[in-house]
């Protein structure tokens, strides 16, 4: 059973301010059986997922609806900060962009799942990344994340001291969703994932809006990255979630498909269809994980 590791908290009296609820029976209840947590970053994304996976999974009756409906409500539509769908066993919960929001987000479900009782949990977060030296399409199940200065591990700032903390994601996960891709003909691969605390210059972009440096060190950059540390796509979040999951000892996976090759330039070059359809192939991975499970 998951618990929370705090001894000045009490789990009865706690509110979930950025989810938007906090402790009753119903909340108990409704939440108890979740056995898949499933993030990604855009709140229409993971209002899709949600209906997708409905679907999939034939309308399971463990479903939340809008009352006399068979339409997902929006569990934390109050808040206004994320949004959550609950689809049978597994929730579709959009966490923002970058560590910081999502983070936020994880202490918040990590307080609520263990005030339900819930086991055997597992967190997944898909979407999409930049490649490193892999094609345009391909999905990645990240191994372990990296930060922004090439280290396999997440560096918790706490009352003005650092903490490192083991990054690694766990490894059946990946081998059942690498098995799920497989099943799927979806060309997928697994590497390690660096996470960056923005989109621009701490990724190596040269089209922001300032820029410190120059093509030749932005390649030596990405290649230390690719050649030294075994790096295949560039994300924003991986290296936080897979430590906090860790900590919290629970199982965690990231799945993100790639939209570009960042040794060959920054810019996405597929039609808007074409990104449409690999936007959608961690999503068929991870929803044939959770019916593979059922």
């Amino acid at each position: 059973m998951l618990r929370v590791n705090n001894p000045y908290i009490d789990p009865a009296e706690e509110r979930w301010y950025h989810l938007g609820f906090g402790p009753s029976d119903e909340v108990k209840v409704m939440f108890h059986d979740v056995k898949f947590v499933c993030m990604g970053g855009k709140d229409k994304r993971m209002e899709e997922y949600a209906k997708y996976l409905h679907q999939v999974l034939h309308e399971p009756e463990n479903s939340v609806y809008e009352e006399g409906t068979k339409d997902l409500r929006n569990l934390s539509a109050s808040a206004g900060r994320y949004c959550m769908y609950k689809v049978g066993s597994a929730l579709s919960v959009s966490h923002g962009m970058g560590m910081p929001s999502f983070q936020i987000l994880l202490n918040e479900l990590f307080k609520l799942l263990a005030y339900a009782e819930c086991e055997d949990v597992s967190f997944i977060r898909l979407g999409t990344s930049g490649g490193l030296g892999i094609e345009p399409g391909t999905t990645v199940v990240s191994k372990q994340g990296y930060s922004s200065m090439l280290k396999p591990y997440f560096t918790q700032v706490v009352c003005g001291k650092e903490t490192n903390y083991d990054s690694m994601c766990d490894e059946s996960l990946r081998s059942q969703l690498l098995a799920c891709g497989k099943r799927l003909g979806t060309k997928m691969v697994a590497g390690n994932t660096m996470s960056c605390n923005g989109f621009y210059e701490e990724q190596g972009r040269l089209d922001g809006a300032m820029c410190t440096f120059t093509p030749e060190e932005k390649m030596a950059f990405l290649r230390k990255a690719h050649d030294e540390c075994g790096i295949v796509n560039i994300e924003m979040e991986t290296n936080m979630f897979a430590a906090m999951c860790n900590r919290f000892q629970v199982k965690s996976a990231t799945v993100c498909v790639t939209v570009c090759n960042r040794m060959n330039g920054d810019a996405v070059l597929t039609t808007e269809d074409g990104y449409k359809q690999w936007e959608r192939q961690p999503m068929e991975v991870v929803a044939e994980l959770i019916k593979s499970s059922m």
